[in-house]
């Protein structure tokens, strides 16, 4: 029987999500009500099977390593099981952060081999997707490749955000580029890798190759790769969203309220596994309209929700409304507040009669204009907004020390 070890690469900044990765790791962001995100790769493994992980961390990692447990919601830790985080260390040669993804891997190529993998698989851990991997793996053996990429069509205008390949009738790569905009492909790379373990030793540890010292799997491995080795792609027809800017993580976020939302989070068959808290059932009060929402236990709701998630220990007062938002866990919005295209993290408090995604005026945001222009307010972990406040749209709210007056903030503007 072949055997396969994952690699999942968990140490990325998320600078893109601006505040919501501000103090945790992009995979440790929360999702969907009672998850994070990289609770979608770990799920997809279990349930294919792999259960021999690696997990390599290195930014703002508490929170990662909190919710991963040892890997006990994953049953990661019973006979033939493993999860191992790796987190940058001094060693006797250098000590030194990890300089990309390929240079990470590089980093714990030993720890790698004492393995002894016939294939590596190397995923994101911050894309939201299902995926059986045993066919992708089957694939790659069949080819006898010595890499295979997962790939999956976006749409034409999509392609420079992407790194994107050619193929040719037999699947094998014959063109990649690195988010180019001359790709002549919508096959776009997921991030996904198999190597064979010989490939991957000789790329990134290999004398005279032009890559022992390459930093990232997409800018420097893959292009050269294609062209020395055996490399083929394998087209997964399935969803699969990188939510690595504010609004694709919150449209992702969206399309789970859909009628027929796009990942099942309730599908028996290929659970999505996460480190759940315990909390009681949702409480909602005779008072209380909701609708075309997503609303996670331990809420109480006593307010209105529309087209919003609403995720666990959250509470709604009487008389707010919370309308196309996503609520992180144990935020609090209290009497006839308004939440209005917002995005609302961890433990916050929107005080009563406060407005959050208020107006009519779109002027993107002051500091990040490419990434906050459609309207979406972000408010920090921990802040707390006071009462009869006004914030607008594209606005960035961060922590603060708490009063009791009443502040205004133009649409485009943020509050520090």
């Amino acid at each position: 029987m072949a055997r396969d070890l994952v690699i999942i690469l968990a140490g990325g900044a998320g600078k893109r999500l601006l505040l919501l990765s501000r103090h945790r790791a992009k995979p440790a962001v929360p999702f969907g009500g009672t998850y994070r995100i990289i609770d979608f790769a770990l799920s997809n493994c279990v349930n294919s099977g792999l259960r021999q992980i690696f997990i390599l961390s290195q930014y703002e990692p508490r929170s990662l390593w909190r919710h991963l447990d040892f890997g006990n919601p994953w049953d990661l830790n019973s006979m033939g099981s493993e999860v191992v985080i790796m987190q940058p260390y001094i060693g006797n040669v250098e000590d030194r952060w990890y300089e990309g993804n390929a240079d990470a891997v590089r980093r714990n190529m030993h720890f790698i081999e004492e393995r002894t993998p016939d294939s590596v698989l190397i995923l994101a851990g911050d894309h939201v997707y299902k995926m059986d991997y045993r066919p992708l793996l089957d694939f790659h053996r069949q080819r006898k490749a010595d890499l295979t990429v997962g790939v999956t069509r976006v749409k034409p205008e999509e392609t420079p955000k992407f790194g994107t390949c050619s193929l040719d009738g037999q699947k094998r790569i014959v063109e990649f580029y690195e988010k180019s905009k001359e790709a002549k492909s919508t096959l776009a790379s997921m991030g996904i890798y198999v190597f064979s373990r010989k490939a991957l030793r000789e790329c990134l540890l290999g004398e005279n190759t032009g890559l022992e010292a390459a930093h990232d799997f997409g800018g420097d491995i893959l292009p050269a790769l294609v062209k020395q080795h055996r490399a083929y792609g394998y087209e997964f027809r399935g969803y699969w969203r990188d939510v690595g800017t504010i609004s694709t993580y919150f449209e992702t976020s969206m399309d789970l309220l859909s009628p027929r939302p796009p990942v099942d989070l309730s599908d028996p068959e290929w659970p999505i596994l996460s480190n759940f808290e315990d909390l009681p059932p949702a409480s909602f009060s005779e008072s209380c309209r909701v609708s075309d929402s997503l609303v996670c236990n331990g809420a109480v709701i006593k307010g209105t929700v529309e087209s919003s998630v609403i995720s666990s220990g959250v509470t709604v007062e009487k008389g707010a409304v919370v309308r196309n938002s996503v609520i992180f866990p144990n935020s609090k919005i209290m009497e006839d507040a308004l939440i209005n295209l917002s995005i609302v993290d961890k433990d916050a408090v929107i005080g009563s009669r406060a407005k959050v995604g208020y107006g009519v005026d779109f002027s993107p945001n002051c500091v990040h204009p490419h990434l906050m222009n459609t309207g979406l307010t972000l408010v920090e972990k921990g802040s707390f907004i006071p009462a009869g406040s006004v914030i607008g749209r594209n606005c960035q709210v961060m922590k603060r020390e708490r009063s009791a007056e009443a502040v205004v903030v133009e649409s485009g503007q943020n509050l520090a």
